[in-house]
């Protein structure tokens, strides 16, 4: 009798713990903030803009010297679009360009500025650097998929090449199926 409503305790008890669980699993953590400077920065690049406005490279630049906002600021300076808007008219001006990234701690704003140094330039019929890692980017990618195209190719030529060898992962179940887990004296 005792151990019946031991047993009739313990399962409410877990009936009981199982929707507090559930729901707690369920709620995501909050994500947290990510840790930005606590001091002002400040970067300088020179990049080559080509006829459409898109950065081509970036030649040189002094650095902050803090790793992310470093890498941040490169990749923003290789993606960015230099244009001039006057009218309904949108130009660009093929040339050498200073593009100055200034970080205010207090705002966690980062202002970014740029000057023509000098119109002009060999790169003005280049491609723009994010079209050439984008086009970078596809080329590995169908890489990739045709390097599986062939493996996936050469395992079903293998698979039917020999058609009179047995499935070695059926071969493993059906003996693990038929193995006794006991010992016999």
């Amino acid at each position: 009798m005792r151990s019946r409503l031991y047993c009739i305790a313990a399962l409410a008890a877990a009936l009981l713990a199982f929707p507090l669980t559930a729901w707690g699993a369920s709620t995501p953590a909050p994500m947290p903030s990510p840790k930005l400077p606590s001091k002002a920065l400040h970067v300088d690049l020179q990049v080559e803009v080509n006829k459409l406005g898109q950065v081509v490279r970036v030649l040189h630049g002094n650095l902050s010297g803090d790793g992310p906002f470093d890498t941040m600021v490169m990749g923003n300076a290789l993606q960015m679009w230099i244009r001039d808007q006057r009218g309904k008219t949108v130009t660009a001006i093929v040339g050498l360009y200073k593009v100055h990234y200034d970080y205010n701690p207090s705002t966690h704003a980062v202002k970014r500025t740029f000057a023509l140094i000098k119109r002009g330039g060999s790169w003005a019929n280049e491609p723009g650097a994010a079209t050439k890692i984008m086009s970078d980017a596809k080329k590995q990618a169908e890489a990739a998929a045709a390097a599986l195209a062939k493996l996936k190719a050469d395992q079903q030529k293998k698979a039917a090449e020999n058609p009179n060898l047995p499935d070695i992962n059926a071969a493993l179940k059906r003996s693990r199926a038929t193995a006794s887990p006991s010992p016999r004296p």
